[in-house]
């Protein structure tokens, strides 16, 4: 095991301890075993987070955070409806089961995120359209962004204060609603193209390419290579999507092509870095980078196989930190921040909190395993390398052996968002089991089904044309 670039330990649920392996790869019939398995247990369920309204009737959208043994997150900020974990797992239940339940449920959660965006958004965008706002100055700002996170049951705004300037989040969006129009689910209709044309037309007002969003993590103001991948997915799917069904764009007549130029240059010039811009919050390793090459398919294999290696530095032993220096939920997090474990940070308060941090004291999270396992998957699947299906297996049994043991208190078999240190003892974090770690490992056990079982039948998922290449590596 001291070859592998990441260590793989006993699983917390010692049912699962058969299926954690590097070699051989699991069989078919393992494969079928353990996902019986899995369902019994409930942990890919994700039915228990959809969001519901006064009456109980889902809402389409679903909470980060979904309902464990010490009840439920209602009221909490976990409680609310991000657009980029829903988008996320809106893709993943499309594209695991595309003539199912899943493609339903994708399509509910994309239509109430643009109904959301449509009845209570669209005035801010074209507010900055017009160069009647200024969006891009200090943390007052912020709100006047189009919001990427409202309250599920009822598809309002939340008006608690909180970042909403995340590029990434309004491009998941947009990509996601363009799969499901390129696989024929959800065609455009009116509203929607032209919801889509203001999106485009606010990312082009911003200069979303040079934007100092707050990335994955919602915090440090910076250029993120995260935040740019997914706008830029977007913008060459659209482009897709509208030359096959003969549909015009309602947005400037330069906008896709600018968007599509910008985009690309500004992220040929930061991978396989998260950050570059500003120099002091430099970041050569973060975990957000994977989504680049799985599912957005953003970035070709080279540049990929750099981002994967570089990953190398935030691999634990049990998970991978988002980035290293990463002080949220570091050791006692909830003893030393105070009674909200999700308290939201401006750049200052930032750095009081990271003040806490100690080195290797970072939390692990959950979420990245099964998407490097997925794009191992991808690899594997284009090239035959066994070498990819031995790192698909190892990132498939790394997600595998997190799955929340017995004595957590949330429950057993659950999908942690992270463990963090509690005194001296790793264990998961509030927000468990997050929906965001189950539909990712979800999709790791469909692309090992598609390694084992190459002919299985895949929805049509678009990858844009034009991937971002390789250039000389930032040091």
């Amino acid at each position: 095991m001291a070859d592998l670039p990441a260590p793989l330990g006993a699983p917390f649920q010692k049912d699962l301890e058969k299926f954690c392996r590097v070699a051989p790869p699991l069989t078919l019939d393992e494969l079928k075993e353990l996902k019986v398995l899995l369902e019994s247990k409930g942990t890919l369920d994700t039915n228990k987070a959809k969001c519901k309204d006064k009456s109980g009737k889902p809402t389409g959208v679903f909470s980060a955070s979904a309902a464990n043994a010490k009840g439920d997150h209602t009221g909490s900020s976990m409680f609310g409806a991000w657009f980029r974990d829903n988008c996320i797992i809106a893709y993943g239940l499309y594209l695991t089961d595309p003539d199912g339940p899943g493609a339903d449920d994708a399509v509910a959660c994309i239509s109430a995120i643009a109904k959301f965006l449509l009845t209570t958004q669209a005035h801010k965008m074209e507010m900055v359209i017009n160069g009647m706002k200024d969006v891009k100055g200090a943390e007052p700002t912020w709100m006047d962004r189009p919001h990427i996170r409202f309250i599920g049951e009822t598809g309002l705004e939340d008006p608690k204060w909180y970042n909403h300037k995340q590029n990434d989040a309004l491009g998941y969006f947009l990509w996601c609603r363009c799969q499901l129009a390129w696989g024929n689910k959800l065609p455009f209709d009116g509203e929607h193209l032209k919801l889509m044309g203001q999106l485009f037309d606010y990312l082009r007002a911003i200069e979303s390419w040079q934007d100092l969003d707050g990335g994955h993590w919602e915090e440090h103001s910076a250029v993120h290579s995260s935040s740019i991948g997914p706008p830029l997915a977007a913008v060459r799917l659209f482009k897709k999507v509208i030359e096959r069904d003969g549909l015009l764009a309602p947005c400037k007549s330069d906008t896709l092509d600018l968007l599509d130029t910008k985009l690309t240059e500004a992220l040929k010039a930061n991978v396989p870095n998260e950050i570059t811009v500003p120099a002091e919050l430099h970041r050569d390793a973060d975990s957000a980078c994977i989504f680049l090459c799985y599912p957005l398919e953003v970035v070709d294999d080279e540049v990929g196989v750099q981002i994967v290696d570089r990953l190398k530095k935030v691999m634990g032993h049990i998970g991978m930190c988002r980035y290293r220096k990463d002080s949220y939920w570091c050791r006692d997090y909830k003893d030393r921040v105070g009674d909200d474990p999700t308290k939201h940070f401006t750049d200052e308060e930032l750095k009081a909190r990271d003040a806490m941090l100690k080195d290797g004291e970072e939390a692990q999270w959950c979420l990245f395993d099964p998407m490097v396992s997925c794009y191992h998957g991808k690899l594997y699947q284009k090239t035959r390398d066994p070498e990819h299906l031995k790192m698909q297996m190892l990132f498939l049994s790394r997600a595998l052996a997190a799955i929340t043991g017995d004595d957590c208190p949330y429950g057993g078999w659950h999908c942690a968002e992270a463990y963090y240190l509690e005194k001296d003892k790793w264990v998961p974090n509030d927000d468990t089991p997050l929906v965001w770690t189950q539909i990712d490992l979800k999709m790791a056990l469909y692309e090992m089904e598609k390694s084992l079982a190459p002919a299985r039948k895949r929805p049509a998922a678009a990858t844009p044309r034009g991937k971002v290449t390789k250039k000389p590596a930032k040091r």
